[in-house]
């Protein structure tokens, strides 16, 4: 009986007393979008944001759709906080900056959205596959709001 011990002790006294959790992200795709396609016309509407976490540093790539184009651009800037799950970012379209200032949950990410027009409320629910093919629900406002599908 004593010797079957030696072994578990010796592990027990190479091993830590405690794994602590990480407070950091876990390194992954995060997509959150509202994507739709508009019944009365087929075109697109809606916006995705696709943030890409990893060890080697954050990618963020930004997508509005409007009409039959959809146009997508990656974040110059994108800051995030691990502790809050804060997420801020910018991009640069041909109609000047726009930036992203919310945080992310595990169902979606809720912030505000502000460009050449002003702020917006922009609440994005996260998805696992595309939903663009989906028709847009036309008593529910514009894609992206708090009202949104």
């Amino acid at each position: 009986m004593m010797r079957g011990s030696i072994p578990m002790l010796a592990l027990a006294v190479l091993l830590p007393a405690a794994v602590q959790a990480r407070p950091s992200w876990i390194s992954g795709t995060y997509v959150y979008a509202d994507l739709c396609t508009q019944p009365q016309t087929g075109g697109l509407a809606g916006r995705r944001i696709t943030l890409r976490r990893s060890p080697n540093g954050d990618d963020l790539v930004f997508e509005t759709a409007s009409g039959t184009a959809a146009t997508a651009l990656r974040a110059g800037e994108v800051g995030i906080d691990d502790a809050t799950k804060q997420v801020a970012f910018s991009v640069d379209t041909d109609s000047g900056p726009v930036r992203f200032r919310g945080t992310a949950a595990v169902d979606g990410l809720a912030g505000t959205l502000s460009d050449q027009t002003g702020e917006h409320p922009l609440n994005l629910r996260r998805v696992l596959r595309s939903r663009a093919h989906e028709a847009c629900r036309p008593a529910q406002g514009s894609p992206g709001t708090a009202t949104s599908h």
